[in-house]
């Protein structure tokens, strides 16, 4: 008679020692793309406001040549105007972006579009056409000379984004501006060129972008 001896062998596990290493390697791989998929993120956040930028300066610029001014084809009620009416009618306030919509020039509000705003809605992402230089009344110096070049401007029209991380705000002033006309830290207004910002409040900022003015 056989006997048969079963040979049983122990299964062997990971060691402390191994699972360490291999934590290590997980951390020490995380610690170098974490911070670039935040970048990856931003940079996203700041082709789209570019995109959406020059989008919305090819929209105000069609209007002026349409209408010989910032004017509107529609109120705010969404009741068509004559071409008369606005023809003769200049526009001004914080929903131009609005009127462009109307008028079939973009196909979305600004707000919707661009999303660098932490708080983020039409109150905080618009068009806006002011009597005067623009930028709360400092105008853009947009060579960098020291001289506003919207300073004797009878309307300026302007994209602003408020409530945006002071991060964002510099990288899209270099991409806009290059840096030269961007401010050099992340603790410093920006006073030159088409994007500006001023003060700075638990690292964000409200900022003023120029797009065109008469």
């Amino acid at each position: 008679m056989k006997t048969t001896v079963k040979n049983n062998k122990a299964t062997r596990g990971f060691t402390l020692v191994e699972m360490i290493g291999v934590l290590a390697v997980i951390a020490i791989l995380a610690g170098m793309l974490i911070p670039k998929i935040f970048e990856a993120i931003r940079n996203s956040r700041i082709n789209a406001t570019l995109e959406a930028y020059n989008t919305l300066k090819a929209a105000v610029l069609e209007n002026y040549a349409k209408w010989g001014r910032f004017a509107y084809g529609h109120d705010i009620n969404d009741t068509q105007n004559s071409q008369t009416t606005a023809a003769t009618q200049q526009y001004t306030g914080s929903s131009f972006d609005y009127i462009l919509f109307k008028e079939g020039r973009i196909d979305a509000r600004a707000a919707d579009k661009i999303p660098l705003s932490t708080s983020g809605g039409t109150d905080n992402v618009y068009v806006n056409v002011v009597a005067g230089k623009g930028n709360n009344g400092s105008g853009y110096d947009l060579d960098g000379d020291g001289t506003a070049e919207t300073a004797n401007a009878a309307y300026t029209v302007e994209l602003i984004i408020k409530s945006v991380a002071v991060q964002d705000a510099q990288d899209l002033s270099l991409r806009l501006d290059g840096k030269e006309l961007s401010a050099n830290d992340l603790t410093t207004t920006d006073t030159k060129g088409r994007v500006e910002y001023g003060t700075i409040t638990d690292k964000k900022t409200d900022v003023y972008i120029y797009i065109a003015h008469q």
